[in-house]
């Protein structure tokens, strides 16, 4: 049963992957497909560095987010990245649709606005698709699809999309302290790669929250 789960897992993430292609990277550090422990706020900071593309210089900046589970399936983060001449600030939810043992699926939905220094803001929707797997009780691999269709701000402003595949891991430090390691790969013009490794730190936030991490 668990195999045969596994393999629709499989499936509906590679489906959206291919759905996505229709249309600077925009989610840095989104995580596992395992949402936030249900009251518990989770703070997210790593150094992130992205590679220019034709010919353009690289970038290297901070990544943050600041989120709060909900409930076991669901999340609500405040995302923020730093550059030289560009920063991005947003929000997303995610839903957890699909958890069989140590497999998860799950799907974020939210938005960005890039504040450029020496050119256009835009404003973006971001949405994504992540699978991860649990390899013991320290170790979680995930990976999965980031789209982002943005819109540029002022007069001539047109849209243009960001896609990227997200490979990561999750390893846990202590048990409220986790590793995070991702890789952006461009999937097309318009994205560029990326690489970022920092901590998460999951703090209770209600008296039910503080028992141990399950």
């Amino acid at each position: 049963m668990r195999k045969n789960t596994a393999c629709i897992v499989a499936v509906a993430a590679l489906s959206l992957t291919l759905l996505a292609v229709p249309g600077g990277a925009q989610n840095f550090q989104s995580g596992s497909a395992e949402t936030i422990w249900p009251g518990h706020v989770r703070l997210i900071a790593s150094p992130t560095h992205m590679f220019g593309r034709e010919g353009r210089p690289d970038r290297t900046g901070g990544a943050f987010r600041l989120g709060y589970g909900l409930s076991d399936s669901l999340g609500v983060e405040a995302k923020a990245a730093f550059f030289d001449g560009v920063s991005l600030v947003g929000g997303d939810g995610q839903f957890r649709v699909l958890h069989d043992g140590d497999t998860s699926l799950s799907f974020r939905i939210g938005g960005h606005q890039a504040l450029m220094s020496g050119g256009p803001d835009s404003t973006a929707l971001d949405l994504a698709g992540e699978l991860s797997e649990r390899l013991g009780p320290r170790l979680e691999l995930y990976g999965g699809a980031a789209f982002s269709w943005e819109t540029l701000h002022g007069p001539g402003g047109s849209d243009f999309t960001r896609f990227h595949l997200v490979p990561g891991l999750r390893y846990g430090v202590a048990e409220r302290l986790d590793l995070l390691v991702e890789v952006g790969v461009r999937l097309n013009d318009n994205s560029p790669h990326f690489v970022t490794a920092g901590l998460a730190l999951h703090v209770p936030a209600s008296a039910s929250a503080r028992g141990r991490r399950r």
